[in-house]
Protein backbone atom coordinates (compact mmCIF):
# COMPACT_ATOMS: atom_id res chain seq x y z
CA UNK A 1 0.00 0.00 0.00
CA UNK A 2 1.42 3.42 -0.82
CA UNK A 3 0.50 6.45 0.85
CA UNK A 4 1.58 9.92 1.25
CA UNK A 5 1.87 12.18 4.38
CA UNK A 6 3.37 16.00 5.00
CA UNK A 7 6.47 15.64 6.23
CA UNK A 8 6.60 15.26 10.10
CA UNK A 9 9.96 15.73 12.44
CA UNK A 10 10.18 11.78 12.50
CA UNK A 11 11.37 11.59 8.66
CA UNK A 12 13.45 15.43 8.79
CA UNK A 13 16.79 13.50 8.34
CA UNK A 14 16.00 10.32 5.99
CA UNK A 15 14.49 13.60 3.56
CA UNK A 16 17.60 15.32 3.63
CA UNK A 17 19.91 12.26 2.43
CA UNK A 18 17.15 11.68 -0.13
CA UNK A 19 17.38 15.17 -1.15
CA UNK A 20 20.79 14.53 -1.62
CA UNK A 21 20.49 11.84 -3.55
CA UNK A 22 18.14 13.53 -5.98
CA UNK A 23 20.01 16.64 -6.35
CA UNK A 24 23.56 14.46 -7.15
CA UNK A 25 21.67 11.87 -9.56
CA UNK A 26 20.65 15.57 -11.60
CA UNK A 27 24.43 16.37 -11.38
CA UNK A 28 25.44 12.93 -12.75
CA UNK A 29 22.45 13.30 -15.43
CA UNK A 30 24.15 16.70 -16.58
CA UNK A 31 28.09 15.65 -16.06
CA UNK A 32 27.99 18.52 -14.26
CA UNK A 33 31.24 19.05 -12.50
CA UNK A 34 31.84 17.67 -9.15
CA UNK A 35 32.00 21.03 -7.59
CA UNK A 36 28.33 21.53 -8.16
CA UNK A 37 27.37 18.16 -6.54
CA UNK A 38 25.80 19.20 -2.80
CA UNK A 39 25.98 17.47 0.47
CA UNK A 40 23.45 16.89 3.45
CA UNK A 41 24.28 20.61 4.92
CA UNK A 42 22.86 22.02 1.71
CA UNK A 43 20.27 19.36 1.23
CA UNK A 44 18.96 20.35 4.88
CA UNK A 45 18.86 24.21 4.11
CA UNK A 46 17.03 23.21 0.98
CA UNK A 47 14.04 21.24 2.88
CA UNK A 48 13.85 24.16 5.23
CA UNK A 49 13.50 26.35 2.22
CA UNK A 50 10.82 24.17 0.49
CA UNK A 51 8.98 23.77 3.85
CA UNK A 52 8.71 27.49 3.81
CA UNK A 53 7.65 27.76 0.06
CA UNK A 54 5.62 24.76 -0.43
CA UNK A 55 4.72 21.44 1.16
CA UNK A 56 7.16 18.43 1.43
CA UNK A 57 5.26 14.86 1.63
CA UNK A 58 7.22 11.89 2.33
CA UNK A 59 5.57 8.70 0.05
CA UNK A 60 5.34 5.26 2.00
CA UNK A 61 5.11 1.96 0.69
CA UNK A 62 3.84 -0.14 3.58
CA UNK A 63 5.51 1.67 6.82
CA UNK A 64 8.81 2.28 5.81
CA UNK A 65 9.76 5.67 3.38
CA UNK A 66 10.63 5.25 0.07
CA UNK A 67 10.47 8.84 -1.11
CA UNK A 68 9.14 12.11 -1.25
CA UNK A 69 7.04 15.28 -3.37
CA UNK A 70 7.79 18.48 -2.91
CA UNK A 71 4.92 20.72 -3.99
CA UNK A 72 4.34 24.79 -4.50
CA UNK A 73 1.33 26.34 -5.06
CA UNK A 74 0.37 29.15 -6.77
CA UNK A 75 -2.52 31.86 -8.29
CA UNK A 76 -5.38 30.30 -10.25
CA UNK A 77 -5.16 27.28 -7.97
CA UNK A 78 -1.98 25.43 -9.31
CA UNK A 79 0.39 23.30 -8.16
CA UNK A 80 3.99 22.69 -9.07
CA UNK A 81 4.99 19.41 -8.58
CA UNK A 82 8.64 20.33 -8.15
CA UNK A 83 10.77 17.51 -7.09
CA UNK A 84 9.81 13.80 -6.69
CA UNK A 85 12.00 10.81 -5.34
CA UNK A 86 11.72 7.53 -4.66
CA UNK A 87 14.86 4.90 -3.08
CA UNK A 88 16.47 3.25 -5.86
CA UNK A 89 15.51 -0.32 -4.48
CA UNK A 90 11.83 0.94 -4.91
CA UNK A 91 12.01 1.42 -7.96
CA UNK A 92 9.99 -0.04 -11.07
CA UNK A 93 7.56 -1.23 -8.73
CA UNK A 94 4.81 0.88 -9.41
CA UNK A 95 5.00 2.87 -6.45
CA UNK A 96 5.78 6.26 -8.17
CA UNK A 97 3.03 5.85 -9.94
CA UNK A 98 0.38 5.25 -7.07
CA UNK A 99 2.15 8.18 -5.22
CA UNK A 100 1.37 10.29 -8.00
CA UNK A 101 -2.30 8.90 -7.84
CA UNK A 102 -2.49 9.77 -4.32
CA UNK A 103 -1.23 13.08 -4.87
CA UNK A 104 -3.88 13.75 -7.80
CA UNK A 105 -6.16 12.99 -5.19
CA UNK A 106 -4.97 15.85 -2.66
CA UNK A 107 -4.66 18.68 -5.33
CA UNK A 108 -7.87 17.93 -6.29
CA UNK A 109 -8.69 18.06 -2.50
CA UNK A 110 -7.20 21.25 -2.29
CA UNK A 111 -9.36 22.19 -5.84
CA UNK A 112 -6.21 23.06 -7.64
CA UNK A 113 -6.97 23.53 -11.28
CA UNK A 114 -3.22 22.10 -13.17
CA UNK A 115 -0.28 20.48 -12.08
CA UNK A 116 2.81 21.76 -13.70
CA UNK A 117 6.23 20.30 -13.71
CA UNK A 118 9.71 20.70 -15.19
CA UNK A 119 12.12 17.74 -16.86
CA UNK A 120 15.34 17.95 -18.57
CA UNK A 121 14.89 16.75 -21.89
CA UNK A 122 18.08 14.21 -21.16
CA UNK A 123 15.61 12.24 -18.45
CA UNK A 124 13.46 10.44 -20.77
CA UNK A 125 12.63 8.20 -18.17
CA UNK A 126 11.00 10.89 -16.47
CA UNK A 127 9.20 12.13 -19.29
CA UNK A 128 8.16 8.43 -20.40
CA UNK A 129 6.53 8.43 -16.81
CA UNK A 130 4.88 11.74 -16.15
CA UNK A 131 3.34 11.57 -19.93
CA UNK A 132 1.90 7.85 -18.61
CA UNK A 133 0.13 10.41 -15.52
CA UNK A 134 -1.56 12.26 -17.90
CA UNK A 135 1.19 15.09 -17.89
CA UNK A 136 0.34 15.45 -21.33
CA UNK A 137 0.39 19.63 -21.95
CA UNK A 138 3.53 21.62 -23.07
CA UNK A 139 3.58 24.30 -21.05
CA UNK A 140 6.78 26.23 -21.04
CA UNK A 141 10.01 25.35 -23.01
CA UNK A 142 13.00 26.67 -20.92
CA UNK A 143 16.14 27.34 -23.06
CA UNK A 144 19.71 27.78 -21.85
CA UNK A 145 23.23 29.41 -22.69
CA UNK A 146 26.32 27.48 -21.58
CA UNK A 147 29.00 29.59 -20.60
CA UNK A 148 31.28 26.93 -18.72
CA UNK A 149 31.89 24.56 -22.01
CA UNK A 150 32.03 21.84 -19.78
CA UNK A 151 28.27 21.69 -19.75
CA UNK A 152 28.09 21.41 -23.36
CA UNK A 153 26.00 18.83 -24.61
CA UNK A 154 26.10 17.16 -28.13
CA UNK A 155 22.79 14.89 -28.38
CA UNK A 156 20.31 16.83 -30.08
CA UNK A 157 16.29 16.98 -30.05
CA UNK A 158 13.83 18.66 -32.79
CA UNK A 159 11.41 21.05 -31.14
CA UNK A 160 9.22 22.70 -32.74
CA UNK A 161 10.81 22.80 -35.72
CA UNK A 162 14.25 23.80 -34.30
CA UNK A 163 17.06 21.69 -32.98
CA UNK A 164 18.34 22.27 -29.63
CA UNK A 165 21.01 20.41 -27.63
CA UNK A 166 19.55 17.89 -25.02
CA UNK A 167 20.56 18.84 -21.80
Amino acid sequence: MVIIKKISDEYFQSTIAMITELMNFHRKLTNAPKEFWINDNESEKTLKEWIYEGEVYNIFYGKRIVGFFYVKFGGQNAAWLEDIFIVEEYRKKGIGKKAIKELDNLMKEKNITAMFLDVIPRNTKAIKFYKELGFDHLNLIQLRKNYDKRLNKSDEIDLLGFKFKKY
